[in-house]
């Protein structure tokens, strides 16, 4: 993906990089590369291309919730989900899920 959006490759690089330590310009360029990434197909794939991207990024940066999570949110408000419990528990089934199909879907810290 990285070849058709260079924000993809770069969102990538950045990612390796992240930690605690990051700075908040540091994070800010992380979270615009993110956001030009625009990837396009239908609620269920959208939601698994980004979930692993948003776990990763908000176990280091939890204050960006209010910028990313709308990545996690957006599918599943139109697939119908709209309560919060509802929508934290097929986050988390989610998850599981894809999992058990790969254990290196998500990185360590996003699995917390």
């Amino acid at each position: 993906m990285g070849n058709i959006v260079p924000s993809a490759k770069t969102t990538f690089e950045l990612l390796k990089e992240l930690n605690r330590e990051s700075t908040d310009p540091e994070s800010d360029i992380l979270i615009s590369e993110f956001d030009k990434i625009q990837y396009g197909s239908n609620t269920n794939s959208y939601f698994y291309f980004y979930l692993p991207i948003v776990t990763h990024i908000l176990f280091y940066k939890p204050q960006y919730e209010k910028d990313i999570l709308r990545y996690l949110i957006g599918p599943n408000f139109a697939n119908g989900t709209s309560e919060t419990n509802e929508m934290i528990a097929i986050i988390k089934g989610a998850m599981d899920f894809k999992l058990k199909e790969d254990k290196f879907y998500l990185s360590k810290e996003s699995q917390f």
